[in-house]
């Protein structure tokens, strides 16, 4: 049984329609999970802001630490030189995104 060319058509255009609908929930699903994920980065890097802005709290915490515990210092620092070196190799897989380069939603 052939298709007439008007069922055809018609059958594209219901085609197209529900392919724009199933984009559209993609869409709305992938903004849903990834929003907490923007909403922590917003957050930390607000909080980094906030630091540079007010330096003199992250001196005094260095301070407390180093007069609380040297140890804890050395330990410390090896942690924060492990995250810089994993931040550097992790950066360039998430296309050359940094901390100041704003996360724009593509539509």
């Amino acid at each position: 049984m052939a298709l007439t060319d008007q069922q055809l058509a018609l059958k594209k255009r219901l085609l197209q329609h529900r392919s724009a609908l199933l984009r559209t929930q993609l869409g709305h699903e992938a903004a849903r999970t990834v929003a907490p994920v923007l909403g922590l980065s917003a957050r930390v890097r607000s909080g980094g802001q906030w630091l540079g802005a007010h330096p003199w709290w992250l001196v005094g915490a260095a301070a407390a630490l180093l007069v609380a515990s040297p140890r804890s210092i050395m330990s410390l620092a090896g942690r924060a030189l492990w995250l810089w070196q994993t931040w550097q190799k992790v950066q360039p897989l998430l296309g050359g995104q940094t901390a100041n380069t704003p996360v724009t939603p593509k539509d």
